[in-house]
């Protein structure tokens, strides 16, 4: 696919000048006295944790010295203020906004919808001197901790939003997501999501979600209304697949699809395994209602059969692993979950910085994610580190910058594609051969 370097070189000189330096002067990090300009600070700690993801305050002195820009590590520290802060969290949320790729991924199947939201959150500990601002989840977790929770677009391949929390607070209390509902849209969450006020308020606004169901929720038959007891129902049946039509919740009883998959006898046998095990560890014992829901995986949706048949509705939702790659991704190449130092100033730079990283890889990448192959973003990302040095010296030159665009494009393109594999087809694949299935 042919990118338009142009626009996203832009983009970039837009997000690393005037942008950098107009919201240094508004949150008053600008100061006349220093070398280290608000834009300067920005390019510094951005582009050096591309480049260095573990980069001490003395690599990031050197990123600064490559810039143009002698400083000390005591006076990088100095930088390093509640000022700063706010400064890289606005330009965090300028990038988030404006680095945004237009074009959806060709995968007929998915552009039914106006966008494919997969919703998540990981965890990041944190030095215990921060345990007061952001305590942990408690248990054998850190006593300090924050939670990134994601909203990734996946047909584009845009963060739509990255919220951070304390580690404490639940999945089931966010709703953050449904800021973002657009009708025909499709949500992808998993059962830490699970509300049905939440899919209700999906419903009424025209959008899609997809969802591992919560076996404590009540159903009721749309026929009559009378309790509809679906374990009894598969614990009878003889089919592999169920698609029902129910009403789901004792109170606001939604029109829905429940789709129950009835897994393999080994995947059921490790379930099981694994279960028992965890039941042990915490003292309690297992019921025999418990062990027969292992048996199945159970989804809940509102998308209708005239859009995604039921094997197309599972193999949409195995999209939601993209979302736990993408994480991978920021933690084992971004190294995002290792912050140095103990200041809270210090951290939270750190971990802005290294987000907006990622917002500009992923932003650079979504054009050139799906062609014949798929792209690996761990490939790519190592690519992308070799010339992070030489963007940092054309940003103030656009030519130059589009030709280093072009150039990373084309590396991508001739070494980034996931390999070939011959018993496993990737997610992507399985899902456009699956748009030439039958939608009867």
């Amino acid at each position: 696919m042919m990118i338009n370097s142009n626009r996203l070189g832009q983009a970039l000189q837009n997000l690393f000048g005037s942008t950098a330096h107009q919201i240094a002067c508004e949150q008053k990090f600008e100061q006349r006295q220093s070398k280290l300009t608000g834009l300067k600070f920005m390019q510094v700690m951005v582009l050096g944790f591309l480049e260095h993801p573990s980069a001490s305050l003395t690599m990031l002195c050197q990123v600064a010295a490559d810039l143009g820009v002698d400083i000390t590590k005591q006076g990088l520290q100095k930088r390093l203020t509640s000022a700063a802060v706010v400064f890289m969290q606005n330009m965090f949320e300028y990038s988030k906004e404006h680095l945004q790729n237009k074009v959806p991924i060709s995968l007929p199947l998915l552009m039914q919808f106006t966008a494919v939201h997969l919703v998540d959150s990981s965890g990041i500990a944190l030095p215990d001197s921060l345990a007061t601002e952001f305590p942990g989840s408690g248990g054998d977790g850190p006593e300090a901790g924050l939670k990134l929770q994601t909203i990734w677009e996946f047909l584009r391949g845009n963060l739509t939003a990255v919220l951070i929390t304390t580690g404490r607070e639940p999945d089931q209390g966010f709703t953050g997501h449904l800021a973002h509902i657009v009708q025909g849209a499709l949500f992808l969450c998993d059962l830490g999501y699970f509300k049905l006020t939440s899919l209700g308020h999906m419903i009424a606004s025209g959008a899609y979600f997809v969802s591992r169901f919560d076996t404590h929720c009540g159903l009721f038959d749309t026929a009559n209304r009378e309790r509809f007891d679906l374990l009894a129902y598969l614990t009878e049946t003889l089919e592999a697949q169920v698609d029902l039509g129910l009403l789901v919740g004792c109170e606001t009883q939604l029109d829905c699809r429940v789709l129950a998959v009835r897994l393999p006898a080994k995947v059921v046998e490790e379930r099981r395994r694994k279960a028992r095990a965890n039941a042990r560890r915490k003292g309690r014992t297992l019921s025999a209602e418990k062990l027969a829901w292992l048996e199945w995986n159970v989804y809940i949706t509102n998308v209708p059969n005239t859009m995604l048949t039921m094997r197309q509705i599972v193999l949409t939702y195995t999209l939601r692993w993209q979302i736990e790659l993408l994480f991978k991704l920021w933690k084992s190449e971004g190294q995002l979950d290792r912050v140095a130092g103990k200041r809270r100033e210090r951290v939270l730079c750190e971990v802005y910085a290294k987000l907006i990283g990622m917002v500009i890889f992923h932003y650079l990448t979504a054009p050139v994610r799906w062609a014949e192959r798929e792209l690996s973003p761990t490939k790519a990302l190592q690519i992308f580190r070799r010339y992070v040095s030489e963007m940092a010296l054309t940003l103030d030159n656009l030519p130059d910058l589009c030709n280093l665009l072009d150039k990373l494009t084309s590396r991508w393109q001739r070494f980034a594609f996931k390999d070939r594999r011959r018993k496993r087809v990737s997610t992507c694949r399985q899902i456009e051969l699956a748009a030439a299935l039958s939608l009867g």
